[in-house]
């Protein structure tokens, strides 16, 4: 019994770490939509460290108003047990920067199957965007 204890907690800390040192942001959110994970690469494209935004509502306090009712959304859905893939919507950096994030939202789940919160995987699509607005621009 003890074994199967340390072996997970053992592949906890491997997935926290896949989580930390991941190439996409990746954060959480509980049923409040309060930020519970944040990873190191959400930290180095929007400049607030983990502990700016632990226990703060993602929507309310990163997402820029026009996009709230849409991002809320998208979660509340996840919530439900609904995943959303490819969702774009914008958020401010802490330097005050728009950054376009496709997202990926799953639902969170404890060892029972019942829905925790919510774990979003991003990309980072900014210049992607920009290129296709500069394109467009050149079309026409």
């Amino acid at each position: 019994r003890k074994k199967v204890e340390m072996e997970k907690t053992r592949v906890a800390q491997e997935l926290q770490t896949f989580i930390d040192t991941a190439n996409a942001p990746i954060f959480g959110i509980d049923h409040n939509g309060m930020v519970n994970e944040w990873n190191n690469k959400s930290v180095e494209i929007t400049g607030y460290s983990k502990e700016e935004v632990m226990g703060k509502s993602l929507v309310d306090v990163y997402i820029s108003e026009d996009f709230r009712e849409s991002v809320k959304s998208v979660f509340d859905d996840a919530l439900d047990g609904k995943g959303t893939a490819n969702f774009e919507f914008p958020i401010f950096t802490k330097d005050r920067r728009r950054i376009e994030i496709l997202l990926n939202a799953t639902p969170r789940c404890n060892v029972k199957g019942e829905v925790i919160g919510v774990l979003g995987v991003g990309q980072d699509i900014t210049e992607r965007k920009m290129i296709e607005v500069e394109e467009a621009t050149v079309a026409q």
